[in-house]
């Protein structure tokens, strides 16, 4: 399939696994939108680099917890292109949140949780059902969404417990988004495992979980980047979901 004149919008896509997104979509010839909330000179950065592959970006800030954002997004976003062909429901957040800890105080408990709850489902599913429909009606489109290796084993891992629980949402809005939208728009799912390690994870945990996998390394966002790719082109899937997490599915830790 060529995807040369296609439009991609990357939620999240100023830095860190969005940027490689956004990279390598330009280099199959989209057109790619990066939104952010905060990272502005890295989403100026970043659309630097989608022009330089010949294509056009357009840098557009956001927060995608807010509907009202959401909605300026896309008129934003079809103001400038037209259309939006493939979204990337990227943005992430990758909160540690000691169980014992996490119900002490109702109120951090339910910030915490909104959040999280936000920027993984409400977010994502506000801007799928919006560009979705559109999509639907026009007879083609692609979205995928970023979960974690987790859902599609049914395992868990400590002290992250309102990640997981939105991220098993998130899965979940991608079986649902695959039914409502078929068969125009096919929506899947990749999970990933470790890629860049979050600065809350100290050296040596970083060590022990590269020692527990398989691969004995993290993946890549490059690597990433070339199932999203993969996911856009692919006409014979809907409702799944690419687990990619050098080999960590095998185990639970």
């Amino acid at each position: 399939m060529i995807l040369k004149g296609k439009v991609a919008l990357v939620t999240g896509g100023a830095k860190r696994v969005g940027r490689f997104i956004a990279v390598r979509l330009a280099e199959e010839g989209m057109d790619v939108i990066v939104n952010y909330r905060k990272s502005q000179e890295e989403a100026v950065e970043t659309v630097r680099a989608v022009s330089e592959r010949g294509v056009r970006g357009l840098a557009l800030q956001g927060d995608i917890t807010k509907p009202a954002d959401c909605d300026q997004l896309i008129r934003l976003s079809m103001a400038e292109f037209g259309k939006i062909d493939v979204l990337v429901n990227n943005a992430s957040e990758f909160l540690k949140t000691p169980f014992n800890e996490l119900f002490l105080n109702r109120e951090r408990y339910e910030a915490i949780l909104d959040q999280l709850v936000s920027v993984h489902m409400k977010g994502p599913l506000y801007l799928a059902g919006k560009i979705g429909m559109d999509m639907k009606q026009r007879g083609w489109g692609r979205i995928i969404n970023l979960t974690d290796r987790c859902t599609i084993k049914g395992t868990a891992y400590k002290d992250y417990a309102p990640y997981l629980v939105s991220k098993y949402g998130l899965y979940g809005i991608t079986q649902v988004l695959a039914e409502e939208l078929a068969p125009e728009v096919l929506v899947n799912a990749i999970a990933p495992g470790l890629v860049i390690p979050s600065e809350q994870l100290s050296p040596e945990e970083i060590r022990q979980i590269r020692e527990k996998l398989p691969l004995n390394r993290e993946v890549t966002p490059g690597e990433i980047a070339e199932d999203v790719v993969h996911l856009i082109k692919s006409s014979a899937k809907t409702g799944s979901t690419i687990l990619v997490d050098a080999g960590a599915g095998v185990h639970t830790f």
